[in-house]
């Protein structure tokens, strides 16, 4: 049995301009090396994660967080329940890790979201009977061919992005990777929930620390 693969897609929100030069600098690697990174996947969950964490960044520092007004996944046509539920789930997480939601904060947060369309094709052999018909059976022989399958899934990659707001840069990136399904999309809060937690459980600072 052989297999191929084909995937598109694209980012469908960007970070506002005072930020896109610093991320371009950091993330550029990291989406490059995308595939690689599903190494990381926590595959018996159906969610893959991972990180990438600016080398200059001085975590120390950030003891307040706060959100984009709007975050990427709030704008165009995207439900407002989106950002609701991520901002509830992300507010879990830095909560628990000593964070403070401030005005001014020391970390801006910002979700963005991708979409991506994967085609699959699955090559296999079958058997088929050979010869002529006669009535009601075949000749003598039995040959082999090849038959393809093709099947279509959509993978929705959440961006979380940690934002140093006194330096304009990113400080930290978790990603999450889910594939959708009917099940996942009627169960929006449990799946929005699961996949910020394994984001965050690659995030291993506490607030000042």
């Amino acid at each position: 049995m052989a297999q191929a693969s084909l995937s598109t897609g694209s980012r469908s929100h960007l970070l506002p301009q005072r930020f896109v030069a610093p991320v371009h600098k950091l993330v550029r690697g990291s989406l490059a090396g995308f595939l690689a990174a599903l190494l990381l996947a926590a595959c018996s969950s159906g969610v893959t994660v991972r990180s990438d964490a600016s080398p200059t960044a001085d975590f120390t520092h950030y003891k307040t967080y706060g959100f984009f007004q709007p975050m990427g996944i709030e704008e165009g046509y995207n439900s407002p329940i989106y950002g609701q539920l991520f901002r509830a789930a992300i507010s879990q997480q830095m909560d628990a890790r000593g964070y403070t939601l401030a005005k001014d904060p020391d970390l801006l947060i910002n979700v963005t979201s991708r979409f991506d369309s994967k085609v699959r094709v699955t090559t296999y052999t079958a058997p088929y009977m050979m010869g002529g018909y006669y009535g009601r059976y075949y000749g003598p022989g039995v040959g082999m061919g090849t038959e393809s399958r093709a099947t279509v899934t959509q993978d929705v990659s959440a961006f979380i992005d940690l934002v140093d707001n006194a330096g304009d840069r990113i400080a930290w990136q978790g990603v999450g990777v889910v594939t959708l399904s009917d099940k996942k999309a009627q169960e929006l809060k449990q799946t929005i929930d699961f996949t910020v937690s394994k984001v965050f459980g690659l995030y291993p600072h506490k607030a000042g620390q």
